[in-house]
């Protein structure tokens, strides 16, 4: 009898409105003001579907993070004489320990602030006063409402409550307050190449529907823990509980599998479409001064997706000549393929080789284009070069992967020692001729392209770039986690315009800083890492899991292009700023515009600026007006070849789709005849 009233108490204690326990109530709440901090805005615009996703992250990490930190606190709670009295008496005592740990918790968060450049261990102290502060003011918000169970309207209030936490959650986003980054002080319009919007009930709808499966993925890594334990026990002899961290280790094993399998179906997937031909490009370059073309080292058949289309938008010497007003020769383009050969050293020997095939050392300039994942190399960049020096210019680029950016990040290290030999041997090169003789030296690099480039002189600081003879070199958009960017940067404050540093230095918060500088200081600037303030490529770091960064410090001195009167939340702005990376760029071809990930606004003026190339303010006029009508034309005969292609296999809907695309694209209705008229137009 004593046994099934030991039993009857204990259900009776985990039976009360909505059936939870206590610490299941605290973890709800804490999910439900998650899910309303959720809607501060962060870096860009997000749409419907990415609200949803950061809403039921937010609320699956408040809840798991309450669930686990205040049962330890319930059975802090439960050891004292007290709670074995009466069930009043252990709401007594879990109340006392929530409150005293939320009173713990904030004074540990008070002592110790946020500072820049602070040490993870001070970063992580904070984050468990925070952490414990807010299990225990959940904790005694539930204790309160446990007070009330079994009564009429308990599960109204419970429900009340939940719904309460969601609006203080909400009203501590300040909305109509907050803005997000891309919406600088005394601009209308955010500075994105698309704005997202928010459906509110669909975002709450589709928001706990996200939250149900990872609630669901964690109660099927239990499952799985649970039966791997059992069948240890078997195995092994002992109680199931005993074998925990062995059936843990098999259950992480299996979504490890399940994780991996998935990346890798992706991954082929992808390679296929990094590899595979495009009609629009489908014929190689006519000329000698190109890769693929007549008399190449490396056929037209070994070139990926990316370099067909860099090497067959060469640009000709009589469209240069249109443009400058201006005599202009042949500019030479020589890539190395990652299908062209198979290791590092014979890609970089391949490469080397096109250089020296094509007399790229007899120009005027010869410029390295460190290309992003997928192997795209800027056409905006490229372009503007060719345009600036009226031909008399070698570009090069050799490629590490034919796979995004995101599925590239494991091949930093081999592509920077890919990108050293190519150089070392230009180096040597250039050494081997009369000063004179010698071109002008310069690097371009773009995203992951920006990291491969400049890892290679890290730990050599300043004095790096020199050492190789580089005359000048341009960087956009480079990734958080490049260590020679940090080694430049330093200890320095965000909050501060940077000066221009010794060798012509220029790290910009944003572009702001860099238009702000007077045209006399600009001039002296030879190796800029430009970026845009609402770029999330710069600012995405595993850190933002666990320690606020330093460009969401005090919103009055936040550098340009971070988001105003936010905060930064736990696992939360990582999400949220991983979910803007996703965003930063979607541009749309031949309107050039500046805002997150994209710079084709800013490259004509700063490539002349910092490689020192000649162009009258007329002549500029005329090259931006061309940049953006061949990004425009390009992008028509990629889309039209592709349509005519489905329409041949039967598709009815697929030129109609493409017109309506390229409608979109150029702001006017147009027909199946101005879009080939399009297409035809001379580049």
């Amino acid at each position: 009898m004593k046994t099934i009233l030991r039993m009857s108490e204990a259900r009776r204690r985990q039976i009360y409105s909505g059936g939870l326990d206590v610490s299941a109530r605290a973890g709800l709440l804490l999910g439900a003001y998650g899910t309303g901090l959720s809607y501060q805005p962060n870096l860009l615009s997000r749409g419907t579907r990415d609200q949803a996703v950061i809403g039921g992250v937010a609320a699956a990490t408040a809840y798991g993070w309450g669930v686990t930190a205040h049962s330890f606190l319930r059975s802090t709670a439960d050891r004292f004489p007290l709670s074995s009295r009466s069930a009043a008496g252990r709401v007594a005592a879990g109340a006392a320990v929530d409150a005293a740990a939320a009173l713990t918790g904030l004074a540990v968060a008070r002592l110790v602030p946020p500072r820049e450049h602070e040490s993870p261990r001070r970063a992580l102290v904070r984050l468990a006063g925070v952490g414990l502060c807010a299990a225990g003011t959940a904790g005694t918000v539930a204790d309160g409402l446990e007070l009330g169970r079994g009564r009429p309207g308990a599960r109204a209030a419970s429900l009340l409550t939940a719904l309460g936490a969601v609006g203080v959650g909400y009203a501590m986003t300040r909305p109509g307050t907050a803005t997000r980054g891309s919406l600088e002080p005394g601009d209308d319009v955010p500075r994105e190449d698309v704005v997202r919007e928010v459906a509110l009930p669909r975002a709450l709808a589709s928001g706990l529907a996200v939250t149900g499966l990872l609630m669901g993925a964690a109660r099927g890594e239990s499952l799985i823990t649970g039966t791997a334990a059992r069948a240890a026990a078997l195995t092994l002899g002992g109680a199931p509980d005993d074998h925990r961290a062995l059936g843990r280790l098999a259950s992480t094993g299996a979504l490890y599998g399940l994780g991996w399998g998935l990346v890798s179906a992706a991954t082929t997937v992808l390679n296929r479409a990094g590899t595979g031909l495009e009609e629009a490009h489908a014929e190689p370059p006519e000329v000698t001064e190109v890769t693929g073309g007549p008399g190449s080292l490396s056929t037209w058949d070994d070139q990926t997706r990316e370099s067909r289309r860099w090497l067959s938008m060469a640009l000709s010497p009589e469209t240069i000549t249109r443009v400058m007003g201006e005599p202009a020769i042949q500019p030479i383009r020589v890539y190395g393929s990652l299908a062209a050969a198979r290791t590092p050293q014979e890609r970089a020997d391949l490469l080397l080789a096109e250089i020296d095939r094509t007399g790229a050392l007899d120009r005027s300039v010869l410029a390295l284009f460190s290309p992003t994942g997928s192997g795209y190399v800027n056409y905006v960049a490229s372009e503007t070069l060719e345009y600036l020096t009226r031909g008399d210019c070698a570009s090069a680029s050799i490629q590490y992967s034919v796979l995004p950016s995101a599925l590239s990040l494991t091949k930093v290290g081999y592509a920077t020692d890919q990108t050293r030999i190519v150089v070392n041997g230009v180096v040597e090169r250039l050494l081997a001729r009369p000063a004179a003789a010698r071109p002008r030296f310069y690097l371009f690099g773009e995203s992951l392209g920006s990291q491969v480039s400049q890892e290679m002189f890290r730990g050599q600081g300043t004095s790096g770039p020199d050492g190789i003879g580089l005359d000048a070199a341009v960087w956009i958009g480079t990734p958080a986690s490049t260590d020679f960017r940090a080694e430049l940067w330093g200890t320095r404050t965000v909050t501060q315009v940077p000066e221009v540093g010794p060798g012509g230095f220029f790290l910009p918060r944003g572009i702001r800083d860099w238009r702000a500088l007077p045209d006399d200081v600009r001039a002296q600037v030879r190796f800029l890492l430009l970026q845009n303030g609402d770029d999330p490529v710069p600012k995405f770091a595993a850190p933002l899991l666990w320690r606020r960064p330093d460009w969401l410090g005090p919103t009055d001195s936040r550098p340009p292009g971070a988001p105003r009167h936010t905060r930064w939340l736990p696992a939360v702005s990582f999400v949220t700023t991983f979910v803007d990376l996703q965003n930063a760029l979607a541009p749309t071809p031949g309107v050039f515009d500046q805002g997150g990930h994209d710079y084709r606004r800013e490259i004509p003026e700063t490539l002349r600026t910092v490689f020192d190339l000649e162009a009258t303010d007329e002549q500029m006029a005329r090259v931006q007006e061309a940049l953006r009508t061949r990004e425009l034309v390009w992008a028509v005969r990629r889309l039209w070849a592709k349509a005519l292609a489905a329409s041949s296999t039967g598709d009815e809907q697929a030129l109609a789709g493409a017109v309506a695309q390229v409608s979109a694209w150029t702001g006017r209705e147009l027909d199946r005849e101005a879009v080939e008229e399009l297409v035809r137009t001379p580049v």
